[in-house]
C-alpha cells in the first residue's frame, strides 16, 4: 500500500487525533503516503440541539463510517466515546492507541468564586448526575448547582462560558491535553487561546472514584472496512491490545446497562501497575443507583485462616503507633510558598485556614483529604484517588512547575521537596499484633515501627493501599495484597468472618 487515506472531523482536535495515528503509521512504515481528509458531521451541523436530546446515537461518526464504506478513505480516527456501542456491518474498530487521561475536569469563573449558585455548562446525564453529588463537598464554599446544556468544540465551549453568565464548564482532560502537548506546530493558535483563557479560571481535575468516564474517554478508534486485511494489518502492528480491552471492557458494561451518551452512567476500567480497577457510578435508566469501585484481581484465598480475632487493625484509631507534633515555623514556610505545586498526603498536614497562596497548585492524596481541605476553604486541583503519588502530575496542566510534598519531618522522599509541618512521635505499640496474622498498614511508618519492634511479623499476611507504601512493604515481606483502602480491607474481613 503506498497511500493511506485517513478521514477524520474537521474540528481542530479531530485533525490532532488523526496526526497522533499517522505519525505512528509512518514509524511502523516509512514508506507509506498519509492522505489525510476531513468532514462535517451532523453533529457539527447541528450544535443547538443537546446531545442526549440527538435520536442518533452516532451523529459525529455515521457520516464518516459512510465514507469508509464507499472507498473515500482506508481509516476512520474517531474519539472512541463518540461511538455506538453497537456497530453496524461493514466496519469494525481494528486498533487503538496508548490513551489519553480519561478524567472530567471543570472550569470555573474566578469571579464565580463563592457564588450561592453555580451554572455548570454540560449536556452529559453523566456527569450532571455524578457531579450534583461531589462538587458540593470539593468546592471550598457552598453553593447550589445547576447544569446548563451546551454544544461546540473546546474552544466554542471556554468562549461560551467566558463571554457568557454561566460559571463553569466541565469537559475531558483529554481534550485540553492534546492540545497543550502537541507538537507539530500546526495548533500553535489554539493552543494559546487556550493558555490565555485559563487565566481568568480555576480548574479542577475530578477523580473517577467520584465521577467515572464516559466508556472510552480519552481514546482513539481506528475503524476501517471488514474487509480490508491489508489495513489491519498495518494497523495491528500500532495497536495497543492492553488498551483496546480495557476500553472493550467499559462499553461491553456500558452496554449492559442499556449504553449510549442518554445514559446517566460512568464506566472507568484503569490499568494500574499491579493491577486493574473498574469503577461504575450513576443511575440507570429505571432508576438504579449504581456505585461500584472494586480491584480486579485479588487474591481469593487472601483471607483463608481468619478469624473474628486475628486481622489488625479492627478500627483506623487502633493503628495509631504516632502523636503528631506541629512544627512551629512551617506555618510561616508554607505561607511563603508562590507559585508551585503541593502534594498533601494527609489532611491533618494542614491545620489552618489560609495558609496556602492561591497561586499554587493543590493536589491530594485521597478524597477525604481533599474534602477536609475543601472545608478549610482551599482550592483543590485533583487528588491521587488513593492510587499512590505516581497518580499525581508531573507537571501543571499549562505550564511546567516544581512541586513540594507537605508531610512529616522523617519523610524521606527523593522526588518531591519535603516541607514539614509535623513531625512524629512514636507511642506504645500493642501486644495484640504478635497474636495477628493479618494486617493492613495505613503508611510505611507505621509498617516500620512494628516491624522493627516484632520482627516475627514478616511472615504474616500483609496488606495496604496501592503507591509508595505498597512498594516499600513488598520489599521487606515475601507478598503484599493490594486494596483501595482501609474500609475495602475491612469490608472484606467482615464478609469472610460472617
Amino acid at each position: 500500500m503506498k497511500v493511506l487515506k485517513i478521514l477524520s472531523r474537521k474540528s481542530p482536535l479531530a485533525k490532532i487525533q488523526a496526526m497522533l495515528v499517522a505519525e505512528r503509521i509512518l514509524t511502523a512504515f516509512p514508506n507509506i503516503e498519509i492522505l489525510h481528509l476531513h468532514k462535517k458531521t451532523l453533529g457539527d451541523e447541528d450544535l443547538t440541539t443537546p446531545l442526549n436530546k440527538m435520536p442518533d446515537i452516532g451523529v459525529f461518526t455515521n457520516d464518516i463510517r459512510n465514507d469508509l464504506l464507499n472507498n473515500v478513505a482506508d481509516i476512520a480516527v474517531h474519539s472512541w466515546k463518540d461511538l455506538p456501542v453497537d456497530l453496524e456491518e461493514g466496519t469494525e474498530i481494528i486498533g487503538t492507541l496508548e490513551r489519553a487521561d480519561m478524567r472530567d475536569m471543570i472550569f470555573l469563573k474566578k469571579d464565580s468564586i463563592d457564588k450561592n449558585n453555580l451554572s455548570i455548562l454540560s449536556s452529559s446525564p453523566r456527569r450532571a448526575k455524578n457531579l450534583s453529588t461531589f462538587l458540593p463537598s470539593a468546592l471550598p464554599f457552598e453553593s447550589k448547582i445547576k447544569f446548563t446544556d451546551v454544544r461546540g468544540n473546546i474552544h466554542t465551549r471556554l468562549t461560551k462560558l467566558i463571554e457568557g453568565d454561566d460559571d463553569g464548564l466541565v469537559v475531558a482532560k483529554a481534550a485540553i491535553d492534546r492540545f497543550m502537548q502537541d507538537k507539530s506546530g500546526k495548533f500553535e493558535d489554539e493552543r494559546n487561546s487556550l493558555l490565555d483563557m485559563q487565566k481568568n479560571l480555576r480548574w479542577m481535575v475530578l477523580p473517577l472514584s467520584q465521577n467515572p468516564c464516559a466508556a472510552a474517554q480519552g481514546a482513539l478508534a481506528i475503524e476501517a472496512r471488514q474487509e480490508d486485511e491489508r489495513v489491519k494489518e498495518i494497523i495491528s502492528t500500532i495497536s495497543n491490545k492492553e488498551i483496546f480491552d480495557s476500553v472493550e471492557k467499559e462499553r461491553t458494561l456500558l452496554k449492559s446497562y442499556g449504553g449510549g451518551c442518554h445514559q446517566k452512567i460512568g464506566v472507568s476500567h484503569e490499568i494500574l501497575e499491579t493491577t486493574e480497577l473498574l469503577t461504575v457510578k450513576g443511575e440507570t435508566e429505571d432508576g438504579e443507583e449504581l456505585s461500584k469501585r472494586s480491584l480486579q484481581n485479588n487474591d481469593i484465598n487472601y483471607f483463608s485462616s481468619i478469624n473474628n480475632s486475628n486481622y489488625f487493625p479492627s478500627n483506623k484509631e487502633e493503628q495509631r503507633f504516632f502523636e503528631r507534633k506541629p512544627i512551629v515555623d512551617s506555618k510561616k514556610a508554607l505561607k511563603n510558598v508562590k507559585n508551585k505545586g503541593i502534594y498533601i498526603s494527609r489532611s491533618n498536614a494542614i491545620e489552618d485556614s489560609g495558609l496556602i497562596d492561591d497561586s499554587n497548585i493543590i493536589w491530594t492524596s485521597g478524597i477525604d483529604t481533599w474534602k477536609s481541605l475543601a472545608k478549610k476553604g482551599y482550592w483543590v486541583n485533583g487528588t491521587s484517588d488513593s492510587l499512590g503519588e505516581n497518580n499525581s502530575p508531573e507537571e501543571s496542566l499549562f505550564e511546567d512547575i516544581t512541586w513540594l510534598k507537605v508531610t512529616h519531618k522523617d519523610n524521606d522522599d527523593r522526588e518531591k521537596q519535603i516541607l514539614a509541618t509535623y513531625e512524629l512521635k512514636a507511642l506504645d505499640i500493642s501486644k495484640r499484633l504478635l497474636e495477628c496474622d493479618y494486617f493492613y498498614w495505613m503508611s510505611t511508618s507505621s509498617f516500620e515501627i512494628a516491624i522493627n519492634k516484632y520482627p516475627e511479623l514478616k511472615n504474616r499476611k500483609h496488606a495496604c493501599g496501592l503507591g509508595k507504601t505498597f512498594k516499600s512493604i513488598q520489599k521487606t515481606v515475601p507478598r503484599v495484597t493490594p486494596f483501595l483502602d482501609f474500609d475495602s480491607w475491612l469490608e472484606a474481613v467482615n464478609k469472610k468472618i460472617r
